[in-house]
């Protein structure tokens, strides 16, 4: 089956709602994703659902009873009626893997993908991009409310107030996730829901399934960052649904102490062939940077290791510096892993890119980098001084 673009109905409450659905290239089921806008939706990520697509996702973005030409009048507590009938939807149709539905809802549709799926177990994965959180502590201005339902049928804006002020604040249903992983991913610069609106949700989320990653600078559209929100969605959507390669031990992660330099330094030699690569590693790597490096053990026996650091020098790049495996777990995707990890913490605090280099000669190396989204250069020479020739390796996040 080739890339697909088609208009679809459906109904709630006898009401048509129109939407448009994104078809991904390949047989069988796919992974799929709801996605639900805000009010009045200006913003529909339509962006995010092409690149969805491009990456194997089949996505649904539709719109609620009252707006963008569905039938009906608008409101805002019925839009998780909308939301129950569009899942309806997508779970008849032969092209959806129903174990791989995630939703990703924006401002009013992140406060709507919470609490659709607080009590809606076919969303097996939440994304949540600059959500209403509680609206008494963001009230909605009448300004505002005329605004909003100018572009919408149904409802006037006394009603939308009242209906916007009577919503559930999402920290009283965050417990109802438990189970099931979660991205909350916010701007820190929103000028509608800040960060400080966000934290109670976060407080409130399951901790051993959810994670919350800031975008410095961006707004609550994400205006200015719409490839970094992307990116950020779709990676985190591939790692969660992506299974775990299997392991012949049980493999333990953390962060690098100093005294494990000198443990680190032992197993060079065997590893690399005979090579002397000590100097590439001085003890300052674990003593500077352990928050954003990791050691992997097998059965406390050292099996991998990642150092790297985000730039104090440029801002937004993340550097990865020295990878290692043993070479009785290099069948293992322990590399895969360890750069996934090294992604999220670059995110966290705030990279949009990571950069490394290898030699040209390695073609194992280049090859394993591009499979994970870096952009080779040519060979560069004299890189690292006279006849140490480089390729550089770049990938954004």
């Amino acid at each position: 089956m080739s890339l697909s673009l088609n208009g679809v109905t459906f109904y709630s409450h006898g009401h048509k709602l129109l939407g448009t659905f994104f078809g991904a290239a390949g047989e069988g089921p796919r992974p799929t994703v709801l996605m639900m806008h805000g009010i009045p939706g200006v913003e529909k990520n339509f962006d995010l659902a092409y690149a969805l697509r491009e990456a194997g996702w089949n996505a649904l973005a539709f719109h609620y009873r009252g707006c963008w030409g569905s039938e009906g009048a608008y409101s805002l507590p019925g839009t998780l009626d909308d939301i129950a009938a569009a899942l309806d939807y997508l779970c008849g149709l032969p092209s959806v893997d129903t174990s791989r539905l995630a939703g990703v809802g924006l401002s009013l549709g992140g406060w709507g993908v919470v609490m659709a799926a607080a009590c809606d177990e076919r969303l097996r994965a939440i994304v949540c991009l600059n959500p209403l959180v509680d609206p008494k502590t963001c009230p909605l201005d009448e300004e505002a409310a005329s605004a909003f339902v100018s572009m919408l049928n149904g409802i006037a804006p006394a009603e939308a107030q009242a209906q916007w002020d009577a919503l559930t604040p999402l920290p009283r249903v965050a417990h109802r996730l438990a189970g099931r992983p979660i991205l909350l991913l916010t701007a820190d610069e929103d000028e509608i829901f800040p960060p400080a609106h966000i934290q109670p949700l976060a407080d409130a989320m399951p901790r051993e399934t959810s994670e919350w990653r800031r975008v410095p600078g961006a707004n609550h559209t994400f205006n200015d960052h719409r490839c970094v929100m992307i990116r950020g969605v779709i990676d985190w959507l591939t790692l969660t649904f992506s299974p775990a390669p299997p392991h012949p031990h049980t493999f333990s992660f953390r962060s690098p102490l100093e005294s494990d330099h000198p443990r680190v330094l032992a197993v060079l030699s065997d590893w690399w062939g005979g090579r002397d690569l000590s100097h590439l590693l001085p003890r300052l790597y674990f003593q500077h940077f352990n928050d954003t490096s990791f050691i992997v053990e097998a059965g406390g026996e050292l099996a991998a290791f990642l150092i790297g650091f985000v730039s104090p020098s440029e801002p937004g790049v993340a550097y990865i510096h020295f990878v290692g495996v043993h070479p009785a777990h290099r069948q293992a995707g322990l590399a895969r892993l360890l750069y996934e990890r090294f992604f999220r913490a670059a995110r966290a605090r705030g990279a949009s890119e990571v950069h490394c280099i290898t030699s040209p000669v390695n073609s194992g190396s280049i090859a394993f980098h591009k499979r994970m989204g870096f952009v080779a250069s040519e060979p560069i020479a004299d890189y690292d001084g006279p006849g140490d020739d480089r390729v550089a390796l770049k990938r954004k996040l």
